[in-house]
């Protein structure tokens, strides 16, 4: 607001140009002079002196103009201000639709809290085009599975995530029996562990153990998107170990696959990380519906779980609170707990 405007508005509320002087440090004259400059350049009379001192018509839509102008003035300020502390802003992020479902409801009601005045964009996509648009600045950074390193990206490693097996109980049902427990540990030998509390169609059975993936080979499985960086991996570990699935459906969303293994239409292999989503699943499903989840032996090779920014890269503070959330959720102690709880367990509610 220029200097005539500001005497203006102090003397249309001190309704005063002595008092108005004495607050601006000024001389009355100054004051004075300021208010005709004003009434000149604009042409109308902003102050009457007769009877008694007060605004005009035209004095008082100034002063009703210069207050929305100063709220204005002083709303861009802080909003400036929230800018270069790194309070206010906006980013866009990108990550598979999978993990988004499984890492952002744990990591944004904070963020939220901590920085109300930023905007977050989310881009769901595969690491493959994530990583392009990145290159392109279409994305400030993306969570990438298995990011092909190339110098003019970062990486900041958060986890590496298993593939584990999962199936139905009423899927087992329909290829062991009814007395699966018995069934399970005469196939699966020394790789099952067990102890049943009751008979298995109604409680749990715990175990630690691993599964080998030949004693299940005449179930349908349902495969994730042939393209896929987690596909490659089973790819390798099957072919290597000479074992064939039967494979008759492919989908690419893993919550679909979830869904489809608990109505029993076949079992599966994906990421721990996401089948964590199952945990809340098993509470309210049916019996035939609850979904168990199994390492599987001998598959050692796992997905890595980066957070990709471009190289040099200067991220403002609002960015950075944000990647240190995620590392604490999905990379830190918080991760894990967390991914250790969705480990060895044969139907173990908690």
């Amino acid at each position: 607001m220029q200097a005539n405007q500001e005497i203006f508005m102090l003397v249309a509320k001190e309704m005063s140009i002595s008092r108005a002087a004495q607050k601006a440090f000024v001389s009355q004259q100054c004051v004075s002079d300021h208010i005709k400059r004003m009434e000149q350049h604009y042409g109308v009379k902003l102050f009457t002196r007769k009877p008694r001192f007060q605004l005009t018509e035209a004095g008082a839509s100034m002063f009703a103009s210069l207050q929305k102008i100063q709220a204005l003035e002083m709303s861009l300020q802080n909003h400036m201000s929230e800018y270069a502390s790194g309070c206010r802003g906006s980013f866009t992020m990108g990550i598979s639709a999978s993990r988004a479902q499984v890492i952002l409801p744990r990591v944004m009601p904070r963020y939220c809290r901590a920085f109300p005045n930023v905007e977050v964009r989310f881009f769901l996509n595969d690491t493959v085009v994530l990583e392009e648009n990145l290159r392109k600045g279409e994305v400030d950074l993306f969570l990438g599975v298995n990011t092909r390193y190339s110098d003019d990206l970062d990486y900041r490693r958060l986890c590496e995530d298993d593939l584990c097996f999962m199936i139905s109980r009423g899927l087992l049902r329909e290829y062991f029996g009814e007395d699966s427990s018995a069934c399970l540990a005469e196939h699966l030998g020394n790789h099952l562990k067990m102890r049943a509390k009751e008979k298995y169609g109604k409680a749990n059975v715990h175990a630690k153990m691993e599964v080998d993936l030949r004693e299940f080979a005449g179930i349908p499985f349902i495969k994730s998107y042939p393209t896929s960086v987690m596909n490659s991996i089973l790819q390798r570990y099957l072919d290597g170990n000479h074992i064939s699935l039967y494979e008759p459906y492919q989908i690419s969303d893993t919550e679909t696959q979830i869904l489809l293994c608990a109505q029993g239409v076949g079992a599966a292999i994906g990421p721990r990380m996401l089948f964590s989503r199952i945990d809340a699943h098993n509470l309210n499903c049916a019996e035939n519906e609850y979904i168990y989840v199994l390492p599987v032996k001998g598959l050692t090779e796992t997905l890595r779980i980066d957070l990709v920014t471009r190289k040099g890269m200067e991220m403002p503070a609002f960015v950075r609170a944000f990647e240190e959330m995620v590392v604490e959720e999905v990379g830190g102690k918080k991760g894990e707990r967390w991914m250790k709880a969705r480990g060895n367990r044969w139907g173990e509610k908690e």
